[in-house]
């Protein structure tokens, strides 16, 4: 059980926080549109697969959303923000062309 919270405590990178979509996105499901909303617009939002940060994406580039579209491994992902104390939003987008 520890060893368990050991390996997700080391997937993301210290101080980026770990979201658990595994158990909602269906296994027939590669990809996944992200709609992610920020506040203040300034303000940066990247989101990585847990042990790959070379897989960041960044989002909004001074707008206050934008969407993007990540490769669903075992719908788990870290999210990292540039600002302290910033207000963000991430929902799915369904996207029923890849539902077999």
């Amino acid at each position: 059980m520890i060893l368990a919270f050991a390996l997700i405590a080391l997937a993301c990178n210290p101080g980026d926080r770990l979201i658990d979509l595994g158990g909602k996105i269906p296994r027939a499901i590669k990809t996944i549109d992200l709609l992610i909303s920020v506040e203040p617009s300034y303000a940066r939002l990247y989101v990585y697969q847990p042990g790959f940060p070379g897989s960041i994406q960044g989002c909004c580039r001074n707008l206050p959303s934008s969407v993007l579209k990540l490769p669903v491994i075992d719908g788990r992902f870290c999210i990292r923000q540039s600002q302290p104390q910033m207000k963000w939003k991430v929902q799915v987008i369904a996207r029923p062309e890849d539902a077999i």
